[in-house]
């Protein structure tokens, strides 16, 4: 019977639902946001998003909701296009995580790796969805 619903969300949406997505007025999250980071060094990282939340301004920018944490380090030449959200972030000392927010109203957590030094971060948000902005935590 689940395998039959299942196969008729697929045929009918192209998805299947995510288990453990984040819910709020009966809508849930798209599957993660990706990142692909570069270091000075020539050093990749990749990772798709493990925890999403929905923003407070439901729907609308996540990054126009006040959510923000703080990190010992810094964010420069951040730019979005389309999908996508770049940026550069430098910490030394502590290391931090990034996020990403898109126009779904859902904000994107990248909860690892934790990143120390300088690295390009390119984050991209899940189809069909724009990035809005994003940033550094830790």
């Amino acid at each position: 019977m689940v395998g039959t619903a299942a196969t008729a969300l697929v045929m009918t949406f192209g998805v299947l639902p995510v288990a453990g997505a984040s819910a709020t007025s009966g809508s849930t999250a798209a599957p993660g946001a990706s990142v692909v980071s570069t270091s000075d060094s020539g050093s990749v990282k990749t990772a798709v998003s493990t925890k999403q939340t929905r923003s407070r301004s439901g729907g609308s920018a996540a990054v126009a909701s006040g959510q923000t944490t703080p990190f010992a380090g810094t964010c420069y030449n951040g730019y979005t296009s389309g999908a996508s959200m770049y940026m550069t972030c430098t910490s030394d000392a502590a290391g931090y995580r990034v996020y990403l927010d898109c126009n779904n109203g859902y904000r994107y957590y990248f909860t690892s790796p934790i990143y120390y030094g300088t690295w390009n971060h390119t984050m991209t948000c899940p189809a069909p969805y724009l990035a809005v902005w994003g940033g550094a935590w830790w």
